[in-house]
């Protein structure tokens, strides 16, 4: 039976080239552990996940020069327009409209989650809603992609969902589209 381990890194910077250089650094650190030590492996995926809160053509820019930064190849991304916030939205509804920064985001979400801070977890309810957030933030980018739309809000976190997803026990899985 194979084994997942996530690991979670807080990097001193939260800007994409930032985050990206610290990914870079722990695959190249994980992959030289491996080939010295039987028990460690190298990481079979390594995600970065930022926002694009204003200003939102700085954040554009740090994430277009991020994935080009050398050794970026194998890294994966996932951000979120204007912020995070806008993923945890979907569970409960589905929305284009753009949003100015993230406490209109947050303002939104209360609506149902009406306690709602930063770095709470979500209650089984909610996440149980996670294959209609997946759906929704899938539907959202086609809706920017045949609009011409400028990706606020968008969030490709689902990718990062489905790739934990699919590595789960079969019977924890949940059905996504």
């Amino acid at each position: 039976m194979a084994l997942t381990d996530v690991e979670i890194v807080h990097p001193e910077g939260t800007d994409p080239i930032t985050l990206t250089k610290r990914a870079i650094e722990l695959r190249d650190e994980r992959k030289k552990e491996a080939k010295k030590n039987p028990t460690k492996v190298a990481y079979d995926e390594v995600w970065v996940i930022f926002d694009l809160e204003k200003p939102h053509d700085e954040r554009r820019e740090l994430a277009k020069n991020a994935k080009s930064l050398k050794g970026v190849s194998g890294i994966q991304f996932a951000s979120s327009d204007p912020c995070f916030e806008y993923w945890l939205l979907l569970h409960e509804e589905y929305t284009t409209s753009p949003f100015i920064d993230c406490s209109q985001v947050i303002k939104r979400l209360k609506r149902y989650w009406k306690d709602y801070s930063k770095g709470e977890s979500p209650s089984k309810e909610f996440l149980d809603k996670i294959p209609i957030a997946v759906t929704n933030a899938k539907h959202c980018r086609e809706h920017h992609k045949t609009s011409g739309g400028i990706g606020n809000p968008s969030t490709d976190v689902d990718y990062i969902v489905r790739s934990l997803n699919g590595a789960t026990r079969k019977h924890y899985q949940f059905k996504l589209d």
